[in-house]
C-alpha cells in the first residue's frame, strides 16, 4: 500500500510539475507582450508628441502671416469688401422683351486687384482650420491609444497575478505531496527494516528447524520404539510375554510388541495393554 501511495505520489509531483512550467511560461509570455506594447504605446506617444508641436507651429505660423498679411492689406487700402446694393429690385422681364441692362454690381469703384489680397487672407485661414483639425483628430486618436493600453495593461497584469497566485497553489500542493512521498518512503524503510529482522532471526533459525525437519520422521520412529520397549518391559513385570518374531534379525518396528497371557497363548493385543 505504502509503495502504491509512493507511486502515486511521484505520478502527481511531476504532473504539478510540469503544470507549473506551463503556467511560468504563459507568465513570460504575457510579461514580453506587455513590455512590447508599452514599448509600441511610448513610440506612438513620441510621434504624437513631436506631430502635435509641429502642427501648432504650423498652425501659430500661419495665422501669424494671415494676420500679418491682413494688416498690411488693410494699412494700404488693398482689402476688397464686397457689399451688395441695398434696396435693388429683384430681376424681372416681360415675355417678348428685351432684358433690362444689368445692375451694378459693387458700391465701391474698382480699387486695384483687392480680390486676390482677399483670397489670401481667406486660404490662410482656411489652412489655420484644417490645422486645428488634424490637431484634434491626433489627439483624439492618442487619447484613444492610450486609454486602449490601459485596458491591456490592466488585463495582463490581472493575468499575471492569476498565474502568479495558481503557481502558489501548485506549489503549495506539490510541497504537501513531496511531504507525504517522504514520509511514506521512510515508513517503507521502517516497516522494511522490521521485515528485515524478522527474516534475519527466521534464517538464523533455519539450521535449527531444518535440523527438526528432516530428523522428525526418524525422531518419530525412535520415540515410538522406546514407547514399545517401555510397554514391553511393563508388561514383562506384570506377568506378560511376547511371541517372537518370524525373522529374529528382522528390525525392530513399532507395535513389534504383542502380549501374550503366561500360560494361556492367547494374544492379547499391544504391549501395555490392558486387557
Amino acid at each position: 500500500e505504502l509503495s502504491d501511495d509512493i507511486t502515486a505520489g511521484k505520478a502527481k509531483i511531476a504532473e504539478i510539475t510540469a503544470e507549473i512550467k506551463d503556467k511560468e511560461e504563459q507568465v513570460r509570455i504575457t510579461k514580453e507582450e506587455l513590455k512590447q506594447a508599452k514599448e509600441m504605446r511610448e513610440k506612438e506617444h513620441a510621434e504624437w508628441m513631436a506631430s502635435n508641436k509641429d502642427d501648432k507651429d504650423a498652425k501659430a505660423l500661419v495665422l501669424a502671416a494671415k494676420d500679418v498679411l491682413a494688416k498690411f492689406y488693410s494699412e494700404n487700402g488693398l482689402m476688397f469688401a464686397q457689399t451688395a446694393k441695398k434696396g435693388a429690385a429683384p430681376f424681372t422681364s416681360e415675355a417678348g422683351s428685351a432684358p433690362p441692362p444689368p445692375p451694378a454690381t459693387w458700391e465701391a469703384p474698382y480699387g486695384g486687384r483687392t480680390e486676390e489680397s482677399t483670397g489670401i487672407v481667406t486660404i490662410l485661414a482656411t489652412i489655420a482650420e484644417d490645422i486645428q483639425k488634424d490637431l484634434q483628430k491626433a489627439s483624439d486618436e492618442e487619447d484613444a491609444g492610450e486609454s486602449l493600453y490601459q485596458k491591456t495593461k490592466t488585463a495582463m497584469d490581472t493575468e499575471v497575478q492569476n498565474l502568479k497566485t495558481a503557481i502558489s497553489d501548485l506549489n503549495g500542493v506539490k510541497a504537501e505531496t513531496e511531504e507525504a512521498v517522504t514520509q511514506n518512503t521512510a515508513d517503507r524503510l521502517t516497516n522494511k527494516g522490521e521485515l528485515d529482522i524478522v527474516m534475519k532471526t527466521i534464517k538464523d533459525a533455519e539450521p535449527g528447524c531444518d535440523y527438526f525437519a528432516i530428523n522428525y520422521p526418524l525422531r518419530l520412529k525412535n520415540r515410538q520404539i522406546e514407547m514399545d520397549g517401555l510397554n514391553k518391559a511393563m508388561t514383562i513385570l506384570s506377568g506378560g510375554e511376547f511371541t517372537a518374531p518370524k525373522d529374529p534379525n528382522r528390525e525392530m518396528k513399532p507395535g513389534d510388541a504383542f502380549v501374550q497371557v503366561k500360560g494361556r497363548g492367547k494374544f492379547l493385543g499391544r504391549a501395555g495393554s490392558m486387557l
